[in-house]
């Protein structure tokens, strides 16, 4: 049903955040096969509000995909320096990691600047299809991590629990990467 009501201004991203919600509380991950996105950063400047806001928009869209397709979701974002996206984008990946999508991040390097909270898990030095592969099989052993009530205002029980499962997550990814560097 389309929305017939101007909204104020500013609200457009609360707005996308409550739409997302909705779509990401639809689909159990247990009989719903595993989807992993690739995101890339997308060149910007400093100040550039636009490509902020593009690069926000990109990750939900993403996410939004990946839930109505019915499937346990993932998202594999690589990065520029040290796997750092626009400030837009990284607050579209929190949302993301506390409503139940693992996040990975992959550097340009193999080096990934280390999250706050610890929601996100560290592809290491593998390649992108490495650890696209990684991350699906990790998702289908562990499934999704556990959705905040509010994503907006997690409370500090629910980010422990994401972060729990983040860690167990983690652990395929320095398996996968000691693989790696036992084969060169």
């Amino acid at each position: 049903m389309p929305i017939t009501r101007r909204l104020p201004s500013g609200n457009g991203r609360f707005l996308a955040a409550g739409l997302l919600s909705a779509l990401l509380h639809s689909a159990p991950c247990a009989a719903a096969p595993v989807a992993v996105a690739i995101i890339q950063e997308a060149p910007w400047s400093p100040g550039d509000d636009t490509r902020e806001g593009a690069g926000e928009f990109a990750v939900l869209m993403q996410i939004a995909e990946l839930r109505r397709s019915g499937a346990c979701a993932g998202l594999l974002g690589v990065g520029a320096a040290r796997g750092v996206f626009a400030p837009g984008a990284e607050r579209a990946l929190r949302f993301a990691a506390l409503n139940g999508v693992a996040v990975v991040k992959l550097g340009a390097r193999g080096d990934v600047a280390p999250c706050p909270d610890e929601i996100f898990a560290d592809a290491g030095g593998l390649t992108t299809a490495e650890a696209q592969r990684t991350l699906r099989d990790a998702l289908a052993i562990l499934g999704s991590p556990p959705r905040a009530a509010n994503p907006l205002a997690p409370t500090v029980d629910e980010i422990a629990a994401v972060r729990a499962h983040m860690r167990r997550l983690q652990q395929h990814f320095i398996l996968a990467n000691a693989t790696v560097v036992a084969r060169n």
